[in-house]
């Protein structure tokens, strides 16, 4: 939902306005208050506000100006002036400055209404026309590139499809790859003077030295290209189908053909560049099942046997296809999102079913062999992954685990996948406990803390940016947080608060109307009578007079 700014100089019409107004119902979830222009830039400066509603007569800055200082900052933002003055020269003024509205003081409830609700939704069909189709795919089409890039450095981290997911993906950033395809891998290291460009002029190598690989390589093969987490260019590349007759496209007579490209392409870019590659031609593997393992191979080679060495050509042999090892690694351990990541964003369903796919792996390979030391590795990265979470939050082991779980930590007490997966989700679902508790607790914290800002402060400020402030959180926040614990907006809290003691005054006290008004935070007593009929259907005084006649 929206946000909105009132602004007068006179603060009972801002806090009538605020509370009287249901604005929930015109699409509005957050209201800002202001007292001056000056405020209003404040408020504007640190909240992203999509109307404004102000007065145009005010001390200092006028909302002429304003709205004038709007534009040139804020130029999405719809304004809408008010005014007790039926001055033609001010209505032109503020159709100069493309003010939604012009609306005369006393405004009606019903007046202001229907202009906030159709300002509001020129605004929503501005951002639907922006979020169409249309946009979205131009806004694609000038970033594949990227997404392209970003979607193979996903997969070389491990990331995974299903087969419709993939398939839908690669059609729409227009990659000609699909499961099953037999692909090969380049890695580009940037030597010598390359090395010592800024980080600006390395982007700017790294997509040239990409468009030598396009250009040698474009009449035979499909190229992917990414730079990886080690600041290599990776370069996965798929053999066209064969234009001739009886032509194949098996990595028997592929191979031959990649080598030799990849030699002419480090030798134009020590001609045309003036700089030196290293180029390691990797492994051939199936699309995207082996992409991961056949990048690896790649990445160790290169440390292997490239080492600090300049300008080296490598390729690795034919038999160092993807295999399996005596001992793999848990790779499901470390496939984006990680453990820490999931624990870190609160994802606690998410975390839970990771653990299970990593122990899915596990004990299908409990049932063929002992795996020891894989039970190892996800035990200290389970266990890695837990502490760090709790020590983040501030606290002790001890303090957020059970004894047995805790007892884990201090001396790891299992034999089997099977044990270790029941004190992974033992855990993970205590530490999941603790931190709804905590936010619990931390909401029923701020609601109290709310409540008694506003008793307190009832006869000065409780505007929502005023408490907001008090409880140091963002007014929308705040809004959100004080809702969905107590089941009512916290404008409507303040207000109904107000008029109860209101009544509480008229009903104990022989004080006039308009000193209790000021004592629940009205300086003008029209308006005070105003929102009071409005609550009760009936004057303070006409409240106070029945009260009289029951007594009788």
């Amino acid at each position: 939902m929206l946000q909105i700014l009132l602004v007068d100089d006179e603060r009972s019409v801002v806090e009538t306005l605020a509370e009287t107004i249901p604005w929930a119902e015109c699409g509005i979830g957050a209201v800002h208050e202001a007292l001056s222009g000056a405020m209003a830039l404040e408020v504007l400066e640190n909240n992203a506000i999509d109307v404004v509603i102000t007065d145009i007569r005010m001390p200092g800055m006028s909302g002429i100006e304003l709205i004038t200082h709007i534009q040139r900052r804020w130029p999405n933002i719809r304004s809408i002036l008010l005014s007790g003055y039926a001055d033609f020269e001010y209505a032109k003024q503020a159709i100069a400055q493309q003010t939604f509205d012009y609306l005369l003081k006393p405004v009606s409830d019903e007046d202001l209404i229907d202009s906030v609700t159709r300002v509001v939704g020129q605004i929503q069909a501005k951002w639907e026309e922006a979020a169409s189709v249309q946009k979205a795919l131009y806004a694609l089409n000038e970033n594949l590139p990227l997404l392209r890039s970003t979607m193979l450095s996903e997969l070389l981290a491990g990331k995974t499809y299903a087969a419709p997911a993939l398939a839908d993906k690669l059609q729409l950033l227009d990659l000609p790859y699909s499961a099953q395809d037999e692909i090969n891998l380049l890695l580009v290291r940037m030597e010598e003077r390359f090395a010592d460009l800024s980080a600006r002029e390395q982007a700017l190598m790294e997509y040239a030295i990409c468009n030598i690989v396009s250009e040698v390589m474009q009449d035979e093969f499909h190229i992917w290209p990414t730079r990886d987490a080690h600041d290599y260019i990776v370069i996965i590349v798929k053999r066209k189908a064969a234009t001739s007759e009886g032509g194949t496209t098996d990595a028997a007579t592929s191979r031959p053909l990649v080598e030799r490209y990849a030699a002419q392409i480090q030798t134009n870019v020590h001609n045309y560049l003036k700089g030196a590659v290293s180029i390691l031609v990797g492994g051939w593997g199936v699309f995207p099942a082996q992409v991961r393992d056949i990048y690896d191979q790649a990445v160790r080679s290169m440390r292997q046997k490239m080492g600090h060495g300049q300008g080296l050509f490598v390729m690795m042999p034919q038999d160092a296809e993807p295999a399996d090892a005596a001992v793999n690694a848990v790779w499901s351990l470390y496939e984006p999102p990680t453990l820490l990541h999931l624990l870190e964003a609160g994802r606690f369903d998410d975390v839970e079913s990771k653990i299970r796919r990593i122990f899915d792996e596990l004990l299908q390979a409990d049932e063929h062999s002992d795996v020891p030391e894989q039970l190892i590795e996800a035990y200290h990265v389970l266990a890695g992954a837990f502490a760090y979470l709790i020590h983040k939050n501030g606290k002790q082991l001890r303090a957020v685990l059970p004894d047995e779980a805790y007892r884990y930590f201090q001396s790891p007490a299992y034999s089997t996948a099977a044990q270790l997966l029941d004190w992974a989700l033992r855990t993970l679902h205590r530490i999941r406990e603790d931190a709804d508790r905590e936010l619990q607790d931390n909401h029923s914290t701020i609601v109290r803390s709310v409540r008694s800002f506003v008793d307190r402060e009832l006869a000065r400020d409780v505007s929502l940016p005023a408490i907001a402030g008090h409880v140091h959180l963002h007014p929308v926040y705040l809004s959100k947080v004080y809702k969905t614990e107590t089941g009512e907006a916290l404008t409507e809290y303040v207000y109904r608060l107000r008029m109860e003691k209101a009544a509480f005054y008229l009903r104990t006290t022989a004080s006039k109307v308009f000193e209790i008004a000021e004592l629940v935070g009205y300086n003008n007593t029209a308006y005070f009578i105003r929102v009071f009929k409005k609550f009760f259907d009936v004057t303070p005084q006409e409240y106070r007079d029945g009260l009289h006649q029951q007594q009788g």
